[in-house]
């Protein structure tokens, strides 16, 4: 597999866009294991490469449902290690409802209830479930039907 991995002097504050394809989000930093023009050219289930609580942010759309449940939980202790305390996680994937979760190259489906117990899991019970999409009833059932949003706060 091609690598990439600039020396990146870390500012004060640092985001990481997880996943980010030819479309990285604005001041953030962007990681995908093809090489789209982004930042960083990784597989993050090789581990995130970057120092221990050094990032600010992470945003990551459309990524997790392509790792096994498996890897996810090795990506998400990953983020929890490169995340600072008060650093945040926002994380969108497919509902597991909604037909498109069963793409072909999709590894792991998403619900509420998996998102609730992140926080059993070994090396994640530091993180704090901030936002659950299905939690805010002013959103669109067939929108919030289609995807699972979510945010965690690294607490300790």
């Amino acid at each position: 597999m091609k690598r990439r991995l600039p020396k990146i002097k870390l500012a004060k504050k640092v985001n990481l866009d997880i996943g980010c394809g030819a479309k990285k989000e604005k001041n953030f930093i962007g990681i995908d294991r093809r090489d789209c023009g982004q930042d960083i050219v990784w597989d993050v289930r090789e581990g995130i490469p970057f120092p221990n609580e050094s990032v600010d942010m992470i945003w990551t759309s459309h990524v997790m449902e392509h790792f096994t449940n498996v890897e996810s939980m090795d990506v998400l202790r990953e983020m929890y290690r490169v995340l600072k305390i008060g650093g945040v996680l926002v994380c969108t994937t497919p509902h597991a409802s909604d037909p498109t979760s069963c793409y072909f190259g999709h590894e792991s489906f998403w619900n509420e209830q998996k998102i609730d117990t992140l926080t059993g899991v070994e090396g994640l019970s530091g993180f704090k479930i901030l936002k659950n999409q299905m939690d805010e009833a002013r959103l669109d059932i067939r929108r919030a039907m289609r995807e699972l949003s979510f945010m965690l706060l690294k607490e300790k």
